[in-house]
């Protein structure tokens, strides 16, 4: 089984994988948009990443979601239990979908 670090790492990769695709699709539409660049570049860091999270589909916000609250059970210790049972989740489970919460049993 990966280690949690190994894991953290693939969960934060995919992460700035989604921010990357949104931080793509603003680019575009700057294009269309002149006259919002000089605002948006006056705006903050924070600001800045609740644009790019307005402009990702409900999938891809979902999914940073998740992969927000693995990072949290990791840190907390709660990493790869089940939510539901609170039993392991199987190593292999993990491996194909880091931020699963449930075991195969109560995912069904």
């Amino acid at each position: 089984m990966l280690s949690h670090e190994a894991i953290r790492k693939t969960l934060l990769a995919q992460r700035r994988g989604l921010f990357r695709q949104a931080a793509q699709t603003e680019e575009e539409l700057r294009w269309f948009q002149s006259d919002i660049e000089s605002e948006a570049e006056e705006r903050g860091q924070e600001e800045t990443m609740v644009r790019l999270l307005d402009r990702l589909d409900g999938r891809a916000k979902a999914e940073i979601e998740a992969i927000d609250q693995a990072l949290v059970r990791i840190d907390s210790g709660q990493y790869g239990r089940c939510e539901i049972c609170s039993r392991d989740i199987p190593p292999s489970r993990l491996e194909v979908s880091p931020a699963v919460t449930m075991c195969v049993s109560c995912a069904q």
